[in-house]
């Protein structure tokens, strides 16, 4: 599995409806999630599952592994082909947001809308300044932001800029990775 997992771009994580996630499919999950790839959810033998709403079913697997949230997902029956045509659609636009772009012109806006809503809690004193962000990688989206003192972001401040992201623009199926990057500080050599 971890093989198969490290040639693809894109994973299907496919589950019995009726047994949920299992244990195994937890470890395998947690392999996506570390590996950085993209994931489409898919519940099988859907037409099984008679009074049962996707809404509830996808929301267990929520709490269960938070990473998969951000993970489309299809209700399927092999048996009967129900869903089965939609499985490719998803495929395409779960590897389309793996290799998306964005400006950082655009992700410095979304930064300032941002801190306009929430202001970085203060830490010591001292106030999280983000200078700016951008995309340094795609396959999975990587993104850094620029700031005075990367230990004063604080988890719940990172957990809110992570939503406020995947709101505005999100990457759905793919992980996204951000990464503090604080300033250099420079010396001036003396003249000799």
């Amino acid at each position: 599995t971890k093989q198969a997992l490290e040639r693809a771009d894109v994973v299907l994580l496919v589950m019995d409806s009726k047994e949920g996630l299992t244990e195994h499919e937890k470890r395998i999950a947690s392999d996506i999630e570390e590996l950085g790839k993209s994931c489409i959810l898919i519940f099988n033998k859907w037409d099984l599952m008679p009074g049962v709403r996707m809404e509830h079913a996808f929301l267990t697997i929520r709490e269960e592994v938070p990473f998969l949230a951000h993970c489309p997902a299809l209700f399927i029956s092999a048996e009967q082909g129900r869903n089965v045509g939609k499985i490719l659609g998803a495929v395409k636009e779960v590897y389309t947001n793996r290799y998306k772009r964005i400006s950082t012109g655009e992700l410095n806006g979304f930064i300032e809308r941002c801190v306009q809503k929430l202001h970085p809690p203060m830490l010591t004193g001292k106030r999280l300044r983000i200078y700016y962000m951008a995309q340094v990688e795609v396959a999975p989206p990587k993104f850094v932001f620029f700031v005075n003192r990367p230990p004063l972001m604080t988890e719940a401040y990172k957990k809110y800029l992570i939503n406020q992201f995947r709101d505005s623009y999100q990457f759905s199926g793919s992980p996204i990775f951000f990464e503090l990057r604080g300033k250099k500080i420079r010396t001036l050599e003396k003249p000799k």
